[in-house]
């Protein structure tokens, strides 16, 4: 008896195995990348945990991929010329590499985490401002990210030239991390959504402080660029730190355009139903995410987000 049952439930996976898609599901099975950033931040982590959502949940897709890159500029280019699939991007990247208006394959799907900007010094150092860093060792982020650009063009916009007022490092996050703590550099820069692992780390084995900054700064660099918004860390959310008034990078995760509707409108409604699940086991920044329709506002909306916000009663 207990083989004749076996049997017959070999046959009925049998069967069901070769059933013809349900109505409204793509019948093709999507191997998908997704462009996130190092693996010291938010985007990678976050890329992998919706990946292997995407995975279990949908038939249709058969791998998505979070793949390290260099973060937001690097992302927006390989979305547009077909390299990726999928990537997490820091709109201020786009605008400060000169790219608005010519990534015609990028589509928005959602409205991602900032990416917080947090800028570390030692406990005892004299660093309070930007201005305090002329002369110093200043870890900015790698080519091709969103966080250099972006810390570029605010260091400039209070007089402070990267490349003649400091000695500006273009590396990696993890790698200014590496040198913060061997004492080499004397400010390590991060654009992370918190809490972060890497400046947890850093807090944790040293005395650092994440710096604050007064309304009148961040109010200059919002009125400046409206895509890097002021942005409150919690007291306690790193140890030893109290408040952090500072400003986060906005941006979308984004598609290729010619990615199939239906498939963008299950992934969009699938990542959405299930954000309570990953912020409680990827990231906590991922309780952050928005999805509303004025992710057009940035990149073109992908007709497949827009359906399941019309579904939604949102457009």
């Amino acid at each position: 008896m207990k083989k004749h049952w076996v049997l017959l439930l070999m046959v009925a996976v049998a069967a069901w195995a070769i059933l013809p898609a349900e109505d409204g599901q793509c019948a093709e099975k999507f191997k998908l990348t997704i462009a996130t950033g190092g693996t010291g931040g938010t985007y990678y982590p976050a890329g992998g945990g919706v990946g292997e959502l995407l995975r279990s949940k949908l038939e249709m897709v058969d791998s998505a991929t979070a793949e390290v890159t260099a973060g937001s500029v690097e992302n927006a280019q390989l979305v547009n010329r077909g390299k990726a699939d999928m990537g997490l991007i820091c709109w201020i990247g786009v605008v400060g590499a000169g790219l608005e208006g010519k990534l015609p394959n990028v589509r928005s799907m959602f409205f991602i985490h900032g990416s917080t900007c947090h800028w570390a010094v030692r406990a005892d150092s004299d660093i309070s401002s930007f201005a305090d860093m002329k002369g110093k060792k200043v870890a900015l982020d790698a080519p091709g990210s969103a966080g250099l650009v972006s810390s570029q063009l605010v260091l400039k916009l209070f007089g402070v030239d990267p490349d003649k007022d400091m000695k500006a490092q273009r590396i990696t996050q993890g790698q200014g991390a590496d040198a913060f703590k061997d004492g080499r550099i004397d400010v390590v820069f991060g654009d992370v959504g918190w809490p972060n692992s890497t400046f947890m780390e850093l807090t944790t084995i040293r005395k650092v402080k994440i710096l604050s900054f007064p309304d009148d700064v961040l109010a200059k660099i919002e009125a400046k660029y409206p895509s890097l918004p002021r942005e409150t860390i919690p007291a306690g959310t790193y140890k030893g730190q109290d408040e952090i008034h500072t400003y986060t990078e906005a941006g979308p995760w984004v598609c290729r355009a010619d990615l199939p509707e239906e498939l963008v409108y299950q992934m969009v409604k699938t990542i959405h139903e299930n954000q309570p699940w990953l912020t409680q086991n990827v990231h906590k920044a991922i309780g952050r995410w928005m999805f509303d329709p004025g992710v057009k506002v940035l990149a073109p909306l992908h007709p497949g987000a827009a359906k399941y916000y019309k579904e939604l009663g949102l457009m």
